[in-house]
């Protein structure tokens, strides 16, 4: 079998989740014998090539040059580190001409970066085409202000494609909901995660004291860092011994800074920036309770990352992943108080820390990429079945 993948991150270019699942989702299926094309951006700025092609023989990366010039199709010139919308497009034109995939089985693309490219290849080829939805504009906006153009380009999208893949039953309901997505196409896929940099949490102290609460995430409107900050200045109303822990970067960063200062609770959060994925262990070794109010949260890696780590977990009711999860704390994003309360609950009680931290560490690695290629793999099947075209799933 031969799969012709449409991405927009690939190592090493991977900003976000998207590349991650890419990576994995791509080695994963190698490993089963599946042929992948994985058509990308050529990025100028990274320097030295793809590395992570070389031990899989299935696995051919198709860097797509944004430059005309520099191929026979011509057309006109550009480069995919301007602006990013402009960039887009330039990629899905460029994706087209260059698409040499024609013997491939099946036409799969991430999230709408790729729609235009993937339904005009589709078009032309007759090929089948899957689309796994990894986010929403109405996610990555929290509901305020999504941009229209891009919410014309998934509805086109999950409409146009014969199967979609959401990353959650959650993400489905809202594709179905806010795109009239066909129920019967649309296909939930949990995401599995790499456990391999985080310490082992059953081996946590949970009789230690460090009344610290973490916050780790990109700081966006979307995880819903102020929401977190107002829960913390309830705590600190009666625990005023409890310490706050907010990492990540973002466009929100200066907002919740100013935030913290204003509500003169500054000196008892502490800001760290980005964490290098080598430091995550040690940095989740050194809190004691981690809590994500997302908006909304189509999964949630970082959420099964603090659990496997041992962290007992506070996570929005409007998150992905929680759907799956037994061992966590559930409010509502916008309750502070509710939430407040449940920090307060961990930090007085060690037996419920460790009660949620060890049975969380066993769940979260319930989740494993094997298991997210093998059910892609049933979709593809599923998909050339209709067509005729029989396909043994891998074990």
């Amino acid at each position: 079998m031969k799969v012709a993948m449409l991405g927009w991150e690939f190592p090493p270019f991977i900003a976000g989740g998207l590349g991650l699942h890419c990576l994995e989702l791509t080695r994963g299926l190698a490993r089963k014998n599946v042929a992948i094309d994985f058509y990308m951006p050529h990025m100028a700025s990274i320097e030295g090539p793809l590395r992570v092609a070389d031990s899989h023989s299935h696995l051919r990366i198709i860097e797509v040059e944004s430059d005309p010039s520099m191929s026979p199709y011509g057309g006109r010139p550009g480069k995919y580190e301007e602006s990013f919308n402009d960039a887009v497009s330039l990629y899905n034109r460029r994706l087209t001409k260059v698409f040499d995939s024609h013997d491939a089985d099946v036409i799969h693309c991430h999230d709408w970066i790729t729609v235009p490219a993937a339904l005009e290849l589709r078009r032309r080829t007759h090929l089948p085409l899957v689309l796994t939805v990894h986010s929403t504009e109405f996610d990555r906006s929290a509901g305020l202000n999504p941009q229209p153009w891009i919410e014309d380009i998934e509805r086109r999208g999950v409409r146009g494609a014969d199967r979609v893949i959401a990353v959650s039953r959650y993400t489905k309901g809202l594709l179905e909901t806010t795109y009239g997505a066909p129920p019967d196409r649309v296909i939930p896929v949990h995401n599995g995660v790499s456990f391999t940099r985080l310490s082992d949490g059953p081996d946590r102290d949970y009789d230690a004291r460090r009344g610290t609460v973490l916050f780790l995430s990109r700081v966006s409107r979307q995880k819903g860092p102020l929401y977190f900050l107002q829960a913390a200045e309830r705590v600190l109303e009666v625990r005023p011994d409890a310490r706050f822990v907010f990492a990540g970067e973002g466009h929100m960063l200066p907002e919740c800074i100013e935030y913290a200062f204003e509500r003169g609770i500054a000196d008892r959060v502490k800001f760290t920036g980005f964490v290098p994925s080598e430091n995550m262990a040690a940095f989740y070794a050194q809190n004691e309770i981690y809590v994500l109010p997302s908006v909304s949260e189509p999964f949630g890696i970082s959420i099964l990352e603090a659990m496997a780590a041992g962290l007992p977990t506070i996570v929005s009711k409007t998150t992905g992943v929680g759907e799956a999860l037994a061992h966590v704390l559930k409010a509502d994003y916008w309750d502070t108080d509710e939430m407040a309360d449940m920090i307060l609950r961990l930090l007085d009680s060690p037996a419920l820390r460790e009660e949620l931290g060890r049975n969380g560490a066993k769940e979260a690695h319930k989740f494993s990429w094997d298991a997210t290629c093998r059910r892609t793999l049933e979709v593809y099947a599923g998909l050339l079945a209709e067509r005729g075209k029989g396909m043994a799933v891998p074990a």
